[in-house]
């Protein structure tokens, strides 16, 4: 990964963001860019002068730089733009510094409108390509524990080749959720249908695995670091009960870049995870 994009509104909370991309520019020797995208405010009176904070905003970012020791040597490249809307500024950037990922901080929710548009990280990934990375805790060391939650879609597989990128000694936990068709069709036939379904979702498990195995080689990830199961159940609460009991502090998903028939809205294993996610959350979209 040659080029990694955090995005900060310079809020406190997204200091643990800042914190982990250094840690990730660091050890993957990429360059780092940091954007910021602030409001232009007008000022009272007949002629309305327009107030930039172009310039306290770039202070702040270097301050904020200068307080970590861990940034020596990257020599990050700062960008402060002024109006314009956050997520599409954001994905505009992200392809200017050909970012290979996007990592942001959670954000407070204003409820009537994410009702509507959702969080800025939703539309980022929503609207854009790039892979978001969005940090919910303070990272400690390298991740140790990378839930890779699978269902064999584009997406799906290159979250987990960026995950193996981002964190090759964790110990990697991929699942695969499968459910079962909430209808009536007597006990018996029930019970063979699930046993169907459920040997179709191993089978399909076992082929994903002997697919990626050259990127497990790659990343030199040992056979004991690497565990593989299905789940029956639904996706997303599946995938954060298995992280907890994994004490994963990431979890990886795939998203599909196909326009959903409420195109405001985020599919809803991503969405579901990202309102409420138990620890870091990485979210990749299949071309």
């Amino acid at each position: 990964m040659k080029n990694i994009l955090l995005v900060t509104d310079l809020a406190t909370q997204t200091n643990r963001a800042f914190e982990r991309a250094i840690k990730l520019a660091t050890t993957l020797a990429a360059k780092f860019h940091i954007l910021h995208v602030c409001p232009l405010y007008s000022s009272p009176g007949n002629k309305k002068q327009k107030i930039s904070l172009k310039r306290d905003a770039e202070n702040m970012i270097k301050n904020s730089l200068a307080a970590h020791k861990g940034v020596k040597g990257l020599k990050p490249s700062i960008t402060v733009i002024e109006g314009g809307e956050t997520f599409a500024e954001i994905i505009n950037h992200a392809e200017k510094v050909r970012a290979g990922l996007i990592i942001m901080g959670m954000h407070g929710k204003v409820k009537l409108l994410d009702m509507f548009v959702g969080t800025t990280i939703e539309r980022v990934i929503r609207k854009g390509i790039k892979p978001v990375l969005m940090v919910r805790d303070t990272p400690d060391d390298g991740y140790k524990n990378v839930l890779v939650g699978t269902d064999f879609s584009a997406g799906s597989k290159q979250a987990f080749h960026i995950a193996l990128e981002l964190a090759p000694k964790s110990t990697f936990h991929l699942v695969h959720c499968y459910g079962f068709p909430n209808i009536y069709m007597g006990d018996h036939m029930a019970q063979h249908a699930e046993d169907v379904i459920a040997d179709l979702a191993g089978d399909r498990l076992d082929r994903f695995v002997k697919q990626n195995k050259r990127m497990l080689k790659k990343y030199k990830v040992t056979p004991e670091k690497f565990n593989f199961s299905k789940v029956k159940g639904d996706t997303s609460s599946s995938l954060i009960s298995v992280a907890s009991k994994v004490k994963s502090d990431l979890i990886t998903i795939g998203t599909y870049s196909n326009v959903s028939i409420m195109p405001y809205k985020l599919g809803g294993t991503a969405r579901d995870i990202l309102a409420s996610p138990p620890c870091d959350v990485l979210v990749a979209k299949g071309l």
